[in-house]
């Protein structure tokens, strides 16, 4: 798919799913001097001092003293262990999930585990670290985050629930606080930059609306082709199949396709290419594009709503300011003209898109647009923030080089 990572969504994705209530208003939370003051100490939130067990084993030697190990510096802002601890284990789990072989501890599977991990720590820190940057409020109210770590706490009744709710989710008492006070703090930093309540960088609907009403932006849709939809499926893998939604399938695709060693996939993306290159054909030579995107497009943003046909999907509103898509993607959609049809674009990270340019429809951008100017804003946010991630400073501990899958548990 084309590339979207939202700042807010990726910031929160992990951290919402670690605990079981986030109900708490952050939009008062005011700025203080650094992450650390926002902080909850042991007598101030009322910790329990419950003990999870942990353990860090590097070449085979045990690391006893994990308590003052910072794994990594990401923006200025320090991991410690047991936060480190909490998404490496976390993403180990949802790589075995989705069909990984994890556990035959390859340097590649090693390598895909540490990307995963840094890459949402990035996301995480990485968006306070640029509204610290930006001189905007970043951190967490001591009184917010008291709160919500005692509403997690009244969510059991007894210390051994809390211990087993912990090890359910790869957190000790320690991490789930620092967890807890970056998703707060990622939240508030995300508003204070880009929401439309005061973010520094929100562009209001009026200017969005005279932006794609202007030459400077284009209407468009596609037909998407992942690497994945390529992958041969087992008689098993497609029971159910002519009841799945596009979504449905994918899901299976993505699956299969993880299973698949490095060669496989290569002769997948083969695959894949030469079935985009056949669609393409198709498109130009006159076939109804929309009947082609029915059939092969796994883009999810222009799946119909219900009731809907793909014809009345409204399609995409790109300016270079939507820099959530691919410059290639970007430079083949603007050269075209209303209704011609793109080549192949490959996207390395994903699969292939082939392009259909469309008028603009001013009625349709006057009547939608409050969720034209979300998703103009969530692009604009993605692309600022993915540029000055380019450039955030990483540093790691003397022992990061030395873990393997089962260094952690």
């Amino acid at each position: 798919m084309i590339k979207k990572y939202l700042a807010l969504a990726a910031c929160l994705v992990l951290a919402a799913t670690a605990f079981t209530s986030c109900s708490g208003d952050t939009s008062s939370s005011s700025a203080v001097s650094s992450a650390s003051d926002s902080q909850v100490t042991d007598s101030e939130a009322g910790t329990q001092n419950v003990e999870v067990p942990t353990k860090l084993v590097i070449n085979g030697e045990e690391v006893t003293d994990t308590d003052s190990l910072v794994m990594c510096t990401i923006g200025g802002f320090d991991i410690s262990f047991d936060e480190f601890r909490y998404y490496w284990l976390t993403y180990k789990d949802r790589l075995k999930t989705i069909g990984y072989d994890v556990e035959a501890n390859t340097a590649e599977s090693v390598a895909l585990l540490k990307y995963q991990v840094i890459n949402d720590l990035v996301s995480t820190y990485g968006i306070m670290a640029y509204a610290r940057d930006n001189d905007v409020a970043y951190t967490v109210s001591q009184t917010d985050l008291e709160t919500e770590y005692m509403q997690q706490l009244m969510n059991y009744q007894t210390e051994e629930q809390y211990i087993q709710f912990l090890k359910d989710r790869n957190l000790t008492d320690d991490s789930m606080q620092s967890t807890l006070n970056s998703y707060l703090a990622s939240d508030v930093a995300y508003k204070s930059l880009f929401g439309e309540d005061g973010g520094k960088f929100y562009v209001a609907p009026d200017a969005v609306k005279e932006l794609l009403n202007s030459d400077d932006a284009i209407r468009c849709v596609e037909i998407f082709i992942p690497f994945s939809a390529a992958t041969e499926l087992s008689d098993e893998e497609k029971e159910g199949w002519d009841e799945k939604t596009m979504s449905g399938k994918l899901i299976v695709y993505d699956t299969a396709y993880g299973k698949l060693d490095s060669a496989a996939k290569e002769e997948t993306k083969k695959k894949a290419s030469e079935l985009a290159q056949q669609v393409c054909e198709r498109a130009k030579k006159g076939e109804d594009f929309y009947k082609l995107m029915e059939q092969y497009n796994y883009e999810s943003a222009l799946f119909p709503k219900e009731g809907q046909a793909y014809s009345d999907v409204a399609g995409y509103y790109l300016t270079d300011e939507y820099t959530s898509y691919t410059e290639d993607f970007r430079k083949a959609a603007f050269a075209l003209k209303d209704n011609e049809v793109s080549d192949v674009i490959a996207n390395e990270d994903d699969g292939y898109h082939i392009i259909m340019r469309l008028p603009k429809d001013s009625k349709y951008i006057e009547s939608n647009i409050s969720d034209l100017t979300d998703e103009y804003n969530a692009a604009h946010a993605t692309g600022l923030f993915s540029e000055y991630c380019k450039d955030i400073e990483i540093t790691y501990s003397d022992i990061y080089d030395d873990l393997d899958i089962d260094s952690i548990s």
